[in-house]
């Protein structure tokens, strides 16, 4: 299997012109939900444009940023993505990242052929310290401990006092049971007399 995916391989990197190539990186982004993340472009050769696309999860193109130092963005990228540098060394910057962003984002280049980048893996998790319970939530679970810190000393207050009172009662009125274990001699089935 890997001998017939060599050759399409090598005749995709033998075709291109010496010189062209796009390079991404990162590779792997990790943030946080909120979070802004940046990938860099850098294009060898002549380039007449740059798209970052999304590839694997949702199929779209994030920007496309051209010669003319025109940037075209997306809708959902619209008022969150910052392009910076050069055409040949491109930082796209991605702010409020949401898990729904989480992709593979490609770097193209519009070259004497489409060449693209590696891609880089971003992956979004959600904010550490996000409430899960909302602000009546943490109210409970405040006023709960406050009442655990006040009635636990009158508990053992309680505790004490009844261990007092029982002490100073008279023993004469106390009844004791007899727990000592008492061996039966006779252990003979008695017949039952509803048979």
């Amino acid at each position: 299997m890997f001998q017939l995916l060599r050759l399409p391989v090598l005749f995709l990197c033998l075709s291109r012109t010496p010189g062209e190539e796009v390079k991404q990186f990162p590779p792997l982004i990790m943030a946080q939900e909120g979070d802004a993340i940046n990938i860099t472009c850098i294009t060898v050769g002549k380039s007449a444009g740059i798209y970052l696309k999304r590839s694997t999860v949702r199929l779209m193109v994030v920007t496309h940023f051209s010669k003319k130092s025109e940037s075209i963005i997306t809708e959902s990228y619209k008022n969150r993505t910052i392009i910076s540098g050069s055409l040949n060394n491109l930082v796209i910057t991605i702010t409020n990242i949401q898990p729904n962003d989480t992709d593979v984002y490609t770097c193209h280049a519009t070259v004497s052929d489409n060449i693209q980048g590696n891609g880089t893996m971003v992956v979004v998790t959600e904010k550490k310290g996000k409430r899960k319970y909302g602000s009546l939530g943490v109210i409970l679970i405040v006023v709960s401990f406050f009442i655990g810190l006040v009635l636990w000393p009158l508990s053992m207050m309680l505790k004490k006092w009844v261990c007092n009172l029982r002490k100073s009662q008279n023993t004469s009125c106390t009844v004791y049971e007899d727990m000592s274990y008492v061996i039966q001699r006779n252990t003979s089935c008695q017949n039952n007399q509803y048979n």
